[in-house]
Order: structure tokens, then sequence, then C-alpha cells
């Protein structure tokens, strides 16, 4: 039975390369394509593949965890494949914690790639070699201690745009609220559960199923 694949990457010329690049496993069938990470949780609804692989520039890291973010809440079982450059430990935990299932980075070889398409369509996850003992060393992390009684509801809001790969000016925007302010309750948020990053921040969120 063939792996149904879909493919988004915001460039044209990377998805006819990854494209390709898969031609060589004849058990993926490429059933569909977003031309951008935004539109990519729309075409998983719609497609239901088996498999999402997307293509996560390092410019558009925050885009990437948007995408997963939206495409695991409407799917709590999707299968996603993040494809990047980036191979900052913090973000690829972050993408993880989110609940994508494969991470390669891009100077992997094409077997790499192959290789996650197959794993996490099996149910299992994939990490990239270069980055899976890093992570396993990290993989415990800090405890997070912090409770959810600690914060306020604008609070949690915040949170969980955050949580979600908003920047400050846009979860600004979305919930209506001044760039300083939304600075100011993220430290408070940070302060208030012991969190130091991104990554934990994700964490947080997911464990207290504040993505929902």
């Amino acid at each position: 039975m063939s792996i149904r694949l879909l493919l988004a990457s915001n460039y044209t010329m990377v998805r006819e390369g990854i494209r390709l690049l898969l031609a060589p496993a004849r058990d993926v069938r490429l059933v569909g394509q977003a031309e951008c990470l935004a539109e990519a949780p729309q075409k998983f609804r719609e497609l239901k593949p088996d498999v999402v692989l997307l293509d996560v520039p390092v410019e558009g890291s925050s885009g990437g965890l948007r995408a997963v973010g939206h495409i695991v809440e409407s799917s709590p079982d999707a299968r996603a494949v993040i494809l990047t450059s980036n191979e900052d430990v913090s973000y690829a935990r972050s993408m993880l914690a989110l609940g994508a299932r494969g991470y390669v980075v891009k100077h992997s070889p094409s077997s790499a790639l192959i290789a996650a398409v197959r794993t996490t369509a099996a149910g299992r996850r994939f990490i990239d070699p270069r980055l899976s003992s890093v992570l396993a060393m990290h993989h415990s992390g800090p405890k997070l201690t912090g409770k959810r009684s600690a914060l306020s509801q604008r609070e949690i809001e915040v949170l969980g745009d955050l949580a979600r790969g908003y920047t400050n000016l846009q979860t600004a925007s979305h919930l209506n609220l001044t760039l300083r302010t939304v600075e100011t309750y993220r430290a408070r948020i940070y302060r208030k559960l012991h969190i130091r990053n991104r990554a934990e921040l994700v964490s947080y969120a997911m464990v207290r199923s504040l993505l929902a």
C-alpha cells in the first residue's frame, strides 16, 4: 500500500526538487502540494494524507511552528515531517513538542528524507541522525514546575499564541494588545512558570492542553 504524501513549501523549485528526490520511492505517492506553509493545514484537512512534509526555511521558523500546531490541532494523530536547514536543538524540540513526528536536516542525504516519510507513516518518530544524540541528551529537559492556576486568563491566551509560533507583534495584533503589553505578559509567563525558552513554552502548552 502506498504512502499518501502532502508536500508544503513556499518555493516552487524546492517542491519540484523534493518531488524528484522522492521519485525512487515507489511506495510514496504525492497526493497534493501546498504552495506555502500557511496553506498546509487546509490542504491537510482536505486531502487527509498519511504524511505531510513541511519545508521550513530558517527565516520562516515561526510559520513552521504555526503550521504544525494547526495541523495537529485538527488531527492529533497527524504525521508531520519537518525538512529544514535549522539545526538548532531548541527549535527541533519545539517542533517535536508541538507534535511533529519527523525532523530532517537539509544537509543530510535524500535517503534520510525517504526514511523519515516511511518511518512516520509506520507510526514511529524519525529524528535526523545529526540531532538525535543531542536531543537525547536534552530529552528530559528541566522540570516545568509552574502551575496553570498561576496565570491570568489573558496570560494563558498570550502563552497559547506564542506556543503556536506567533511573534510578539502577531500576538499583539491577534489579541488586540500593544506590543509592549505582550512583551510584559511574556516576561511574566516565563517568570511564573520557571521556563527559559520557546521549547519549554511549547512543551508546557502541550502538556497542559493549551493548544486545543
